[in-house]
C-alpha cells in the first residue's frame, strides 16, 4: 500500500501530460501553454495523460468553448489520419484477434518482444526441470555418487562441500555478471553448456569411472549451475522488456520456471538416477540452443533504450527508431 512508484513511470507520466498540455496550447492558438496549465479544469487530461475535450457549456464563454472544442477535434481527427503504414498494417493484422479480446498495444507487443518472451519463459522452464530435479533429489543423487555403501558422516561432508561450491558459484557470477567481455548471456550460456555436458557425463560414465570422480563431475555443474542460468534466467527477464511490460513479462517467465519444477518433481520419481543425469543434461542444452536462438545481450545497454524503442513503436512515428537498441549486439 505504501511502496512508491518507479522513477521511469512518474517521469512518463509527468511527460504524456506535458505533451497532451502542449497540444492543447499549439490547436488552440490564442491559448498558451501556461493558460492551459492554469485551467485544468476547463482542459482537463486523463489518468493515461490523455486530452478530454471540454463539453459543451464547459468554462466561462460556452459561445467560444463550442467552435474550440470542434476546431481541437478536427485537429485530432486529421492527425489519426496519418498513423504510419506500419501501425495500420499491424492493425490489419490484428484484426483476427481482435475479436478474441486482444489489444492493439498487446497485438504489437507480440510482434516485437514475443521471441524475447518464448526465450525468458522456455529456457527458465528447462533450467528448472534440470535445477530442482537435482536438488529434490540431491540425497538420491549424492548417495549414487559417493556409493550405497557410504557412511551418513560421508555422504553429509559431501553434501556441505556440494552447498559450498554452489554458493561460490553464485558469488561469482555476481562478480563478473557485469562485465562487458562477459555479459549476461554468455554466462548463461555457457553455464547451459557446461552443466549439461557435466549431467551428460555422469550419466553415460557412471559405470566407469570411480565415485571420486563422479562427485568431482557433480561439484562442478554445481558451481556452473549457480555461475550461470540459476543467476540469469532471474536476471534476463527483467531487463529485455519495456519497463510498462516488465512485471507480466517477468512473472509469465518465473511462472514457466515453477512449472519445470512441478514437472521435475512429478517425473523423476519415475526415473533411475542414471536417467535423471541424462534428463538434467539434455534440458540444459536445450536451454542453451534456446538462449542463443532469442536473447539478446543487454549488459551495456541502457534500458531506457528500451522504452524509447517500445514508445516509438506505440506511437506508430515516423522516422523509425534508430537508437542503440536494434543495434545487432542487443
Amino acid at each position: 500500500m505504501y511502496l512508491g512508484e518507479s522513477a521511469a513511470w512518474i517521469e512518463d507520466r509527468r511527460r504524456r501530460r506535458d505533451e497532451a498540455k502542449k497540444e492543447v496550447a499549439t490547436t488552440v492558438g490564442r491559448w498558451t501553454v501556461d493558460d492551459v496549465a492554469a485551467a485544468p479544469k476547463a482542459w482537463p487530461v486523463d489518468d493515461d495523460g490523455g486530452f478530454v475535450p471540454p463539453r459543451r457549456g464547459q468554462g466561462e464563454d460556452s459561445a467560444v468553448t463550442e467552435p474550440v472544442i470542434s476546431l481541437t477535434m478536427s485537429s485530432l481527427t486529421m492527425r489519426s489520419k496519418f498513423i504510419s503504414r506500419r501501425r495500420r498494417r499491424i492493425v490489419k493484422m490484428g484484426g483476427a484477434f481482435s475479436s478474441l479480446g486482444v489489444s492493439f498495444e498487446t497485438m504489437l507487443f507480440l510482434r516485437h518482444y514475443g521471441v524475447r518472451l518464448l526465450g525468458t519463459s522456455t529456457t527458465w522452464l528447462m533450467w528448472d526441470i534440470s535445477y530442482y530435479g537435482n536438488k529434490l533429489f540431491q540425497s538420491s543423487f549424492i548417495v549414487a555418487l559417493t556409493g550405497e555403501d557410504a557412511s551418513l558422516l560421508a555422504i553429509s561432508v559431501a553434501s556441505t562441500i556440494n552447498s559450498f561450491v554452489a554458493l561460490m558459484g553464485y558469488y561469482s557470477a555476481a562478480a563478473i555478471v557485469d562485465d562487458p567481455d562477459v555479459g549476461r548471456l554468455a554466462l548463461q550460456q555457457v553455464g547451459f553448456v557446461i552443466t549439461g555436458t557435466l549431467f551428460l557425463l555422469c550419466g553415460a560414465l557412471d559405470d566407469q569411472l570411480s565415485s571420486k570422480w563422479l562427485v568431482v563431475l557433480y561439484f562442478l555443474a554445481s558451481f556452473f549451475g549457480q555461475c550461470g542460468p540459476n543467476c540469469t534466467t532471474y536476471l534476463i527477464p527483467a531487463e529485455v522488456f519495456p519497463t510498462n511490460m516488465l512485471t507480466i513479462c517477468h512473472g509469465i517467465s518465473a511462472a514457466s520456471g515453477k512449472l519445470g519444477a512441478i514437472i521435475a518433481s512429478i517425473l523423476f520419481h519415475y526415473l533411475s538416477v542414471c536417467d535423471l543425469f541424462l534428463l538434467s543434461g539434455c534440458a540444459s542444452l536445450a536451454a542453451a540452443g534456446l538462449t542463443f536462438l532469442t536473447l539478446p545481450e543487454t549488459t551495456t545497454l541502457d534500458l531506457h533504450e528500451i522504452d524509447k524503442q517500445w514508445a516509438n513503436s506505440l506511437s506508430g512515428a515516423e522516422p523509425r527508431y534508430e537508437g542503440p537498441a536494434i543495434d545487432p549486439r542487443h
